[in-house]
């Protein structure tokens, strides 16, 4: 899906998945450079995945997927070559409602204070 995250008056463009299973939302480190940020001066958490830890870093971010925008923290990996972006349940899940018929391959989804 596509995502443009902004700090300031940087943004970047991307494309992400949506992770049921990730608690954060997990960002290459390659958009935090995009987006100007001092990495390591965010909030460090070391992710624990099926591939092995990833340590990243914390940072306020504006979100904008699907016409809805998100004042949210996402995380940054530390080291370059991440495969993916995940939207994860803190700083997506939580902000939207899902509808999903899958035998029609159809989502809804919506702010969650709709």
């Amino acid at each position: 899906m596509p995502v443009i995250l902004t700090v300031g008056n940087k943004t970047v463009d991307c494309r992400a998945k949506v992770d049921t299973g990730a608690e954060y939302c997990l960002f290459q480190r390659e958009l935090a450079e995009g987006l100007e940020l001092d990495l390591e001066s965010g909030e460090f958490m070391k992710m624990n995945t099926l591939g092995g830890p990833i340590p990243t870093y914390g940072h306020q971010v504006v979100m904008q997927t699907l016409g809805m925008t998100f004042d949210v923290m996402v995380y940054f990996a530390e080291d370059y070559g991440i495969s993916r972006n995940l939207l994860g349940k803190h700083g997506w899940l939580e902000q939207v409602r899902i509808g999903l018929i899958d035998h029609d391959e159809i989502l809804y989804v919506s702010p969650y204070n709709e």
